[in-house]
């Protein structure tokens, strides 16, 4: 042990950035083989620990107390350590010497404990005298660690079927997903079979499609998103309930007061200094799914290609909000009046009159702020999400527009009208980002009056004289 110490002191004080990077390359492998003898003889004293008793005079309650009291690791950490102690002294003897030489490494060496020695009948095939540990020795010390685990699990499921398909039917007795609501959103944990999860896996990687250029989200924001979507999706397709009365999904419950404050917060005139909304034609032509309904002025001739023939704003002259009753969730949770403005782009609204002593006094029919038709006309003039460098497909999207034109221009008419996937959709709400439509793009505009971003359309034919 001294000697080991004096060698590990040494080793700690020398200044690799000395030495070559082949040097290097060749003492990491040493190491590696090093910290194998290591965990051999590690395991050994563990073992002779456990057969001395002289821990149990200590007053600690188990072996696992005593390790973790001595070497100061966590409880996970010491219970394997006595796991693998265990399994070499009784079942693993090839093993043991493999590790004790530098042949293995300690990852081989758990994943042979985990699965060589999980049943009676794993522990039998052990003896064979073609496939058992002296195989698997061989195996682990050609292959590593990821390719040696998927070689075990088949190797244990070969040598006993019975307890394979039994840890299949615990393993999904196992399976759980939590989802608790905390003060400032939701957590959850989740913990599923192989399979199921390889399932959910690809699922959500199918969902998020690949990364668009210009998306700095991280892996797991990605997978979040399209978790979303996914709920979404399901919820828009009225599968999940087709014979209730009312789909179910999010509701928001505002007085009509804060409905209409929030159509004057967002007024084109104030969502942007400088920006010019599009003024609107009584007898413009109709956009595609529009059935009828006016639009914005083309203007064809091209006496104004510089102005916008549509504006959607989206930041909110919060001023206008001062006082006004915040929208809630169905638990009576308030939201704040940006998330309400996103929600309401794409909802179903009804009325419901109270009397003063809270009777109900009349409920209006659901009525939604784009007809079928409009909302056809959009996705098929836009064809997927028109944010700069995403082509998220029709499903997952929204259709973005401005409550202030719904509010003092009648229906919402489709040339104000945009689709969005549900990130882009919301990141253009908490963004606050003012969108123009020209006749052969979109732009998209900061509240500083700067472009954010232009993303090209289809070509727009000329309306008829």
């Amino acid at each position: 042990m001294e000697l080991l110490e004096q060698a590990a002191t040494a080793l700690a004080e020398a200044d690799p950035h000395e030495v070559s990077g082949q040097v290097l390359a060749e003492a990491l492998s040493r190491l590696e083989a090093v910290e194998s003898q290591l965990s051999a003889a590690r395991l050994a004293v563990v073992a002779a620990i456990e057969a001395d008793g002289t821990w149990a005079t200590s007053g600690a309650a188990s072996l696992n107390a005593w390790l973790r009291e001595h070497t100061g690791r966590f409880t996970r950490e010491t219970a394997r350590m006595t796991t693998q102690a265990r399994a070499l002294r009784d079942h693993l003897p090839a093993t043991g010497a493999a590790l004790a030489q530098g042949k293995i490494g300690t990852d081989h060496l758990w994943t042979l404990v985990r699965h060589a020695t999980s049943s009676p009948g794993c522990i039998q095939a052990l003896s064979h005298p073609e496939l058992g540990e002296q195989f698997l020795v061989e195996q682990a010390s050609a292959l590593d660690a990821s390719r040696f685990d998927t070689l075990l699990k088949s190797w244990a499921l070969r040598a006993d079927p019975e307890a394979a398909d039994r840890r299949w039917k615990a393993e999904s007795d196992r399976e759980e997903f939590s989802l608790a609501r905390t003060t400032d959103g939701w957590h959850g944990t989740i913990w599923l079979t192989p399979a199921n999860g390889t399932l959910v896996h690809q699922a959500l990687q199918a969902q998020a499609g690949r990364r668009a250029d210009g998306d700095t989200r991280s892996p797991a924001q990605r997978r979040v998103a399209a978790l979303v979507d996914m709920a979404g999706s399901a919820l828009d397709s009225g599968k999940l309930q087709p014979g209730a009365r009312i789909r179910p999904h999010l509701a928001i419950t505002a007085p009509l007061t804060t409905l209409l404050a929030l159509a004057e917060a967002q007024a084109p005139a104030r969502s942007l200094a400088g920006s010019r909304p599009a003024e609107v034609s009584r007898t413009g032509p109709a956009d595609p799914g529009d059935s009828g309904r006016t639009t914005p002025d083309h203007r064809t001739d091209g006496a104004a290609e510089d102005l916008p023939v549509a504006t959607i704003p989206v930041a909110l002259d919060h001023d206008r909000l001062q006082g006004a009753d915040a929208a809630t969730l169905e638990d009576g949770t308030p939201i704040p009046f940006g998330l309400f403005a996103q929600l309401a782009c794409e909802s179903r609204l009804h009325r419901v009159v109270f009397g003063p002593d809270s009777e109900i006094l009349d409920v209006g029919r659901e009525e939604r702020l784009f007809t079928a038709g409009q909302t056809r006309g959009i996705i098929a003039r836009d064809g997927h999400c028109q944010f700069p460098s995403c082509a998220a497909p029709p499903g997952q999207g929204e259709i973005h527009h401005s409550l202030w034109w719904y509010a003092h221009h009648g229906s919402t008419t489709t040339a104000n009208g945009i689709l969005l996937c549900r990130y882009h959709h919301s990141y253009v709400h908490q963004r606050e980002l003012l969108i123009e439509r020209y006749p052969d793009h979109w732009r998209f505009v900061r509240n500083n009056g700067t472009t954010f971003a232009t993303t090209r359309t289809r070509p727009v034919q000329p309306a008829l004289r």
